[in-house]
């Protein structure tokens, strides 16, 4: 099996931390640092575009504050995961009851606003814990993809001590040398191309390929503020071509749960 799993984290535009705050903002263009959601929200409506023309699912991973402010029919269809809050670092919340408390905010704002219960889980920033990992059990979440793993010929989820199943996005060195993990955000910020995610790809020969960005970033740069139409245009093509040839490069597009399924399968 060589899966592809796309996966999305809807959260709000350009998300940066507040000093002493838990709830995250967005970076002050100019009007301050409180959270904003528009780029979210354009960045959603032309990903659901371009999935529905390429035909690959994907698996989003909702902030439950951005959920409630952008048209969650976009995600009509979908499958849908939880992302915190107000995108937390879980791992600086004091004690496991209020990290619960966020956990499940987060899940019910899920099942409320798009009818399905969650089963999935990517904490804000990629941080986490064991307290995080066995609470999720708690709410019926059985998939985790919170962390990084070393690239390898084979990808294969591992199940964690609370039984979660782990399925991380791989990190690994380019022919230069120089680091890259299958987050697509160094693209959006023209600092990689669509091919250096085909060849880190390429490299697997069996598991679970999990592939990652964010909404806002098809529109918003972290580096340089809003992009032109031109650049918008470039970036949705981009991942275009990256979903493309990975598929035309033999591997089959699925969701999270969908990948879980196969390997469950396979594992008899």
């Amino acid at each position: 099996m060589r899966a592809l799993c796309f996966t999305v984290d809807l959260d709000r535009d350009v998300n940066t931390q507040i000093t002493g705050k838990a709830a995250a903002g967005s970076i002050d263009r100019g009007h301050g640092a409180d959270p904003r959601f528009s780029s979210s929200e354009k960045g959603l409506s032309l990903i659901t575009d371009l999935l529905d023309e390429v035909g690959v699912r994907a698996t989003f991973f909702a902030e439950a504050s951005t959920l409630r402010k952008v048209n969650a029919n976009l995600l009509s269809g979908s499958e849908v995961g939880i992302h915190g809050v107000d995108h937390e670092d879980l791992t600086a919340i004091d004690g496991i009851d209020n990290k619960r408390a966020i956990i499940r905010e987060a899940a019910y704002a899920v099942n409320d606003l798009i009818g399905k219960a969650p089963v999935c889980f990517r904490a804000p920033y990629m941080r986490t814990d064991e307290e995080v990992m066995n609470i999720l059990p708690e709410f019926d979440i059985t998939i985790d993809s919170s962390r990084y793993i070393e690239m390898s010929k084979g990808l294969i989820p591992k199940r964690l001590i609370s039984g979660v199943l782990e399925m991380p996005v791989p990190e690994g060195r380019d022919a230069k040398g120089k680091k890259i993990s299958a987050f697509l955000w160094p693209m959006h910020e023209s600092k990689r191309r669509p091919e250096d995610y085909l060849e880190m790809a390429s490299a697997m020969e069996e598991g679970v390929f999990v592939l990652a960005t964010h909404t806002w970033h098809i529109v918003e740069s972290r580096e340089r503020g809003m992009m032109s139409p031109e650049e918008v245009g470039s970036n949705i093509s981009n991942v275009r071509k990256v979903l493309e040839d990975m598929v035309d490069s033999g591997m089959r597009p699925m969701t999270l749960v969908e990948a879980k399924n196969l390997t469950e399968t396979k594992s008899r």
